[in-house]
């Protein structure tokens, strides 16, 4: 097993056979940090209003190619500046204006690694 660099909790709330909520270690901590950024508005923090994304109220804007632009630097903006171990590399994003939702890749490297790394999340307006 690795070393714990960075813990968090299980972004699925998993518990182990004693009903505690599983962690996730290392770089899947780092993802779980990711899609927290990717999931909170602005503002929806009381005492640290700025952390988040605008992800949620760019979503009911027309979806083009200049709105999917628009959360791509949105989105490498934010990460990078509440987890300062990420370099963003690139964001794909997919949308589906039927469902009015938008995937999201997000390419990363963390600081002191070599390998690039993924997570992506489907969020919905």
């Amino acid at each position: 097993m690795a070393t714990e660099v960075w813990s968090d909790l299980n972004d699925a709330l998993v518990t182990d056979n004693q009903g505690s909520i599983l962690k996730s270690i290392n770089i899947e901590a780092v993802k779980v940090s990711i899609k927290n950024i990717l999931g909170t508005y602005k503002g929806e923090r009381i005492f640290l209003p700025q952390f988040g994304s605008a992800l949620g109220d760019l979503l009911f804007e027309p979806m083009d190619g200049s709105l999917l632009d628009k959360i791509a630097t949105d989105l490498k903006e934010n990460i990078e500046i509440w987890d300062d171990r990420v370099i963003v590399s690139a964001v794909e994003s997919k949308s589906d204006p039927d469902r009015s939702s938008v995937e999201i890749v997000v390419s990363f490297n963390v600081k002191g690694y070599t390998e690039t790394f993924q997570t992506s999340s489907v969020v919905t307006s």
